[in-house]
């Protein structure tokens, strides 16, 4: 079996911001994103996945083609997507131009797949690469059918425990994107880890939470790493920039505040 990589061999940083915290995804291992509704993480991951730009696989359930085209197109000319969208439309050899630079992403849009379905999405892969992706995504989680008769949890942990097979026998970082208990106790802004829909926690070798501040800051918390140090309940969370417009999602910049003199003038302290 050809694999994209051998071993837990590091992929590259999904944002700078997040090497100092030792989050960073490994080939042939299972990690996680969850938050609440709303929480933007599936701009969160499809920026990650700009980032890395590893050959990846992504099974996107939660946005259409047109979606996902015009949120490509506005994070590389940042450019709001109420604008991309009508490029698709309007300036089809300019869309296609600027989307060439992400065919290293393979998307799949159905958005009810089985696990059937995303095994044979690998091997289809396989078959025409010679060679596994590098990296499997699925957004979202809870959208995989499965044949257990219908109960939902059952699902979830099937899916957890084929998706872990799944990274072992392709070599392939597998990233699973959920939600969190929609619930009061949910902590703000970023989840903890028991905060996790239907308690699956125990097989991701990361999990990382994303929420908002009462002031709209998106934040990030790393509640789960076999590799470095974290916080289940979530108070280790850091800032990142955000701009939904564009949907565009980066490392913070803090802002930048000049000192007024008692004139109110701007003092130059060189």
């Amino acid at each position: 079996m050809t694999r994209g990589a051998s071993g837990k061999e590091p992929l590259p940083l999904a944002f700078p911001s997040w090497g100092p915290f030792g989050i960073r995804f490994r080939r042939g291992t299972m990690s996680m994103l969850f938050g609440e509704s709303g929480s933007h993480k599936t701009r969160i991951v499809l920026n990650a996945v700009i980032n890395m730009g590893v050959s990846t696989l992504m099974f996107s359930t939660d946005s259409d083609q047109d979606t996902v085209a015009s949120r490509i197109l506005a994070i590389a000319t940042r450019t709001p997507t109420d604008v991309t969208e009508q490029w698709l439309r309007t300036e089809s050899e300019k869309s296609a131009a600027i989307l060439k630079a992400y065919d290293f992403i393979r998307w799949d849009f159905r958005p009810d797949p089985t696990m059937d379905d995303i095994w044979l999405g690998a091997y289809a892969y396989h078959e025409a690469e010679g060679r596994y992706p590098d990296q499997i995504v699925i957004d979202i989680a809870s959208d995989v059918g499965h044949d257990t008769g219908g109960d939902e949890w059952a699902n979830l942990r099937d899916l957890l425990r084929q998706g872990k097979v799944l990274a072992r026998e392709t070599g392939a970082h597998v990233l699973l994107v959920h939600h969190a208990s929609d619930s009061a106790a949910t902590k703000k802004p970023c989840p903890r880890k028991r905060d996790m829909q239907g308690k699956v926690s125990a097989l991701p070798e990361v999990i990382v939470t994303c929420g908002l501040t009462a002031t709209g800051d998106l934040h990030v918390a790393d509640v789960k790493n076999r590799h470095a140090k974290a916080d289940a309940d979530a108070n280790n969370h850091f800032p990142m920039h955000l701009d939904a417009a564009t949907s565009f999602v980066g490392d913070y910049i803090a802002p930048q505040v000049s000192y007024q003199g008692w004139g109110g003038q701007e003092e130059d302290w060189s």
